[in-house]
């Protein structure tokens, strides 16, 4: 019986690791250029911006801004073409929120994600937010736009990293 829960606690203690943040990592890189992402369930995401080889990864530009940082993944299942991730985010000081995201494309030309995230509120409510993006390639970026810069499509915004 000893043996069998060491066997378990091991097995526990090797999926902490093999289930990490670097589980992301094994999403394809993003064709260096302009992205156009277009959710058409959230009117709030709905921009252009300028991806980098040094910065492209989709969840921390797309889903949860400073996702590895933010973020630790709780499961992953990734292929070279789609996956999911599920992951606990820091929201407040004292607030974790639960995110799940699915998605799939060969992320040189195009690809497309669905994220829920789950939190509650200050009033104990659980608030559970979609998204189901469409993103595109679209070439080089415009002069104005330097890497990791978004414009909002609607109000021409642009935004900083």
């Amino acid at each position: 019986m000893l043996v069998f829960k060491r066997t378990l606690i091991g097995a526990a203690l090797l999926s902490v690791f093999l289930i990490s943040p670097a589980a992301a990592k094994d999403i394809p890189p993003r064709t260096a250029g302009l992205w156009l992402l277009k959710a058409e369930d959230n009117p709030f995401a709905d921009w252009s911006m300028c991806i980098e080889e040094a910065r492209n990864d989709f969840l921390d530009t797309d889903v949860w801004d400073n996702f590895a940082n933010e973020c630790k993944v709780t499961n992953s299942s990734t292929r070279k073409s789609s996956g999911k991730i599920d992951a606990t985010c820091k929201l407040t000081e004292k607030t974790e929120a639960k995110l799940q995201v699915t998605f799939s494309g060969d992320f040189k030309t195009g690809y497309s994600f669905e994220s829920v995230t789950q939190f509650v509120n200050a009033l104990g409510k659980t608030n559970t937010l979609h998204a189901n993006a469409k993103v595109t390639y679209a070439g080089k970026c415009p002069a104005e736009l330097k890497p990791g810069m978004k414009r909002m499509t609607k109000s021409g915004l642009i935004l900083r990293p």
